[in-house]
């Protein structure tokens, strides 16, 4: 039966909407993960670049434990600059996150509706199987929201790394105009590479675990009680649940992407420091790392990363599925 104009319409008007819902609760997610574990970013990034720095101009060590660390910012800017660059934080991680996810989902249904034209089984038809698929979409994931939103990720660093006495830029327009002026449009894709190092493995590797633990924790009676069921009788996963699955996936993927990580956010911030003919590239960076620090300059501030890993991606999984719920979208069959 052929679909009248206005019956066309709406079916547009419906998929913007769902659109817009899923864009919504991803940003929503990802703002507020950001926001709860902002002073643990902050120290861990200010352990990654600060040695480089600080080997430069001749300071003191930022400092030598996570106590220290955070004493340290609090006695320079009192309780609030733990915050500190948590403004672009957002800025950054609301589109970041509803890209993200937005794209994760998708890209899933895609491949899930690959069929298999020799399976006679329409349950057995989905081409690649679901490990797979996570994976592939976790990746295209990853990197279409770094590539989208990488000039709010480098601007967030300048400013989360300044210390109190030493700022430079007075607010983001600021810090944007300087870096363009200084740098040039390059300059905002500065360590862009590594990135996406980081970020394809990492969210490949975390969505594909999530997944994977929250499709066995609906299944399995053992978590029975940690899980509950919606109006429809549809099983979902518990607060607790959510954030046990959220805190297993990120902190493996951590583990693996962090040395990554380290590399990248030096090479953001050494336009600040350096002059062009003096910057690295991140080969470079790795054998400078590795010469001067070894293996612990490389995974320098994991600590505070691991510690930031549980609740963030637990809070941002949770408040994810939560909005899901609110807004009624319902999970598709994976």
């Amino acid at each position: 039966m052929t679909k009248t104009k206005d019956e066309k319409s709406q079916e547009r008007k419906n998929r913007a909407m769902e659109a817009l819902k899923h864009l919504f609760c991803g940003g929503v997610a990802g703002s507020a993960a950001k926001t709860v574990t902002a002073p643990l970013s902050r120290l861990t990034i200010l352990y990654q670049v600060h040695s480089m720095v600080t080997t430069k101009e001749n300071r003191p060590k930022f400092a030598m434990s996570f106590g220290d660390g955070m004493k340290k910012i609090v006695d320079r800017g009192g309780v609030l600059s733990l915050w500190k660059g948590n403004g672009t934080s957002v800025l950054h991680r609301f589109p970041f996150s509803a890209i993200n996810f937005y794209v994760y989902e998708n890209v899933l249904d895609a491949l899930n509706g690959i069929q298999r034209p020799w399976e006679g089984d329409e349950d057995e038809r989905s081409l690649p199987d679901a490990t797979f698929s996570r994976f592939i979409a976790g990746s295209l994931a990853g990197s279409t929201a770094c590539i989208a939103c990488y000039p709010l990720d480098l601007i967030r660093t300048r400013i989360t790394t300044e210390l109190p006495g030493n700022e430079r830029y007075k607010g983001i327009i600021d810090a944007f105009t300087k870096t363009l002026q200084t740098e040039g449009f390059a300059g905002l894709y500065s360590g862009l590479g590594p990135t996406l190092l980081v970020a394809v493995p990492n969210f490949a590797i975390s969505y594909t675990i999530y997944g994977t633990l929250k499709e066995y924790a609906l299944d399995d009676d053992l978590f029975y009680n940690m899980r509950r069921v919606d109006e429809e009788g549809e099983k979902r996963l518990g607060f607790r649940l959510t954030l046990m699955c959220g805190a297993a996936s990120g902190s493996l993927s951590t583990l693996i992407t962090f040395p990554f990580d380290t590399i990248r956010r030096r090479m953001q911030i050494q336009g600040i420091h350096f002059a062009p003919h003096e910057r690295l590239s991140g080969r470079q960076q790795i054998k400078n790392l590795f010469q001067n620090e070894g293996l612990r300059g490389i995974y320098r501030g994991l600590t505070p990363e691991l510690l930031k890993v549980v609740p963030m991606v637990g809070t941002m999984f949770m408040v994810y599925e939560f909005l899901k719920d609110q807004l009624n979208i319902k999970d598709k069959k994976r």
